[in-house]
């Protein structure tokens, strides 16, 4: 998992929930759980989930750009 992504997940989890252990002691419910809030997610929040990401992946485009010219050109 990513850096970002278990900044995320210990942010939004009490600290006191041993998360990791559970999704190494029970893997096929954490991943029944996740894909049943992703749907859920989608189902609700679809649209500003994509927009968000269409964000996130035009401004990560941009800062590569940048960074492969060497100068801020966008």
């Amino acid at each position: 998992m990513s850096a970002a992504a278990d900044d995320l997940v210990s942010e939004l989890l009490p600290e006191t929930l041993d998360w990791e252990r559970l999704v190494r002691s029970y893997p096929l419910p954490a991943l029944a759980l996740a894909a049943l809030g992703g749907y859920w997610l989608g189902r609700t929040r679809g649209g500003a989930v994509v927009s968000a990401l269409g964000a996130f992946a035009a401004a990560a485009a941009v800062r590569g750009v940048n960074d492969a010219l060497g100068d801020e050109i966008l």
